[in-house]
């Protein structure tokens, strides 16, 4: 499992901190970096906030996955971004995002990318990623 960067307000760590993971998964559930097209395979997600300011945080995570081909163009998975709203007295959440048949056949670099906005609908201050090593897409 890939660990990520993870950017917050500026504030001490002890106030609000957080940590990112990620990693790809085959149709049974087993970490690997490649996979077949036509499988059900997902990248499972987790990440956690701590501190004393999680019980203030309003507004919804958006998380989405980019693929960037070798050689190739990047994209963006899934379109729009999956939205969880941020849960009060828990700095904890999971997602796992289905990529069956997202990507053509080839060797790619993905990032998951979580951002944040705030309760007003405007870009909020959290957010992280994570670099998954490279993987391969078989027919």
């Amino acid at each position: 499992m890939a660990t990520g960067e993870f950017q917050v307000m500026k504030v001490p760590a002890e106030q609000l901190a957080g940590i990112l993971h990620g990693q790809v998964v085959d149709p049974g559930a087993t970490p690997t970096t490649v996979v077949r097209r036509s499988e059900g395979w997902t990248i499972d997600v987790s990440w956690e906030v701590t501190g004393e300011l999680v019980d203030w945080l309003a507004g919804c995570w958006q998380l989405e996955i980019i693929a960037d081909l070798l050689g190739g163009g990047e994209t963006r998975h899934p379109s729009p971004p999956v939205e969880l709203t941020f849960t009060p007295g828990s700095g904890r959440y999971t997602a796992s995002i289905p990529m069956r048949g997202q990507l053509t056949p080839g060797t790619y670099d993905l990032v998951v990318n979580l951002t944040t906005t705030t309760a007003a609908g405007t870009a909020g201050a959290l957010g992280g990623f994570v670099v998954i090593s490279k993987i391969m897409v078989k027919e």
